[in-house]
């Protein structure tokens, strides 16, 4: 019986920035030399810096596979400072970069200043706490120049959660997905597609059927055109897939695969 699960479970492996690797120990040594040099700068302006999204969740791919992979690092600015527009903040931020890593490449570009170390890059997120009667939240720059609310820990929690209902499905699966999103020039946001998969039920599947259910579960509503065709064309090749898979052979089944997901079969 024809079978890709061994397959696409070796695939989400390696798209996996394993723990005690090259990418990831450089990583982590990067992490730890910004957040020294951002309480070095700042001093007492700044209350935390916090490593957030998909780093955090493990569902970040290596740069072999996704080359805008990139690190969240929320820098939360003390608020005993006088108010300061979402702008301002990104101009310190951006000032302290060019102080610091001034041989290296470094951009404003929203709603965070990018830092790029040896390929990889670093966003710096400009972030205040905003208390109101007994609750506080945090806030980031939106697309307008002001400041909206985020929770930097909530969908962690929330795709931490789905993964452990799922019997640790959901984050390979979002690695996958993210992979083909990286192969067809991002038709979804990075976030987008993670809460997408998230929200995806994966009651008794393995690899192969949650991959081929996943499929079926994208919708078009409100992509542009050219991001519609691409989703189009991953359901119709999922459907191939199913067809290759029925006829018992593994071989065509694999390389379709593969080629939605940019790989060598």
């Amino acid at each position: 019986m024809a079978n890709i699960n061994p397959r696409l479970q070796s695939i989400a492996s390696d798209l996996f920035i394993k723990y005690g690797s090259t990418e990831r120990t450089y990583i982590n040594e990067k992490i730890t030399n910004i957040k020294s040099k951002l309480n070095s700068y700042f001093g007492t302006g700044i209350q935390e810096v916090v490593v957030f999204g998909s780093y955090k969740r493990d569902t970040i791919l290596p740069r072999t596979f996704d080359e805008h992979s990139d690190i969240d690092i929320l820098v939360v600015f003390n608020n005993s400072q006088n108010e300061c527009t979402p702008e301002t903040y990104r101009t310190r931020l951006k000032r302290f970069a060019d102080a610091k890593y001034s041989t290296s490449t470094v951009i404003k570009d929203h709603p965070s200043v990018v830092l790029e170390l040896n390929k990889i890059k670093f966003d710096l997120v400009p972030c205040k706490i905003t208390n109101i009667l007994f609750s506080s939240s945090y806030q980031i720059p939106d697309k307008n120049g002001s400041w909206m609310n985020t929770d930097p820990s909530g969908f962690n929690t929330k795709l931490t959660e789905a993964n452990t209902r799922y019997n640790s499905l959901v984050k390979p699966m979002v690695r996958l997905f993210k992979r083909w999103n990286a192969h067809n020039g991002y038709p979804f946001s990075s976030y987008d597609l993670e809460n997408l998969i998230a929200n995806v039920n994966f009651s008794g599947d393995n690899y192969q059927s949650g991959f081929l259910y996943a499929i079926n579960q994208f919708s078009t509503w409100g992509l542009s055109v050219s991001a519609t065709q691409k989703v189009n064309t991953l359901q119709s090749n999922g459907k191939w897939i199913k067809e290759y898979l029925d006829r018992d052979n593994q071989e065509k089944a694999i390389e379709v695969t593969c080629r939605i997901l940019g790989l060598i079969p």
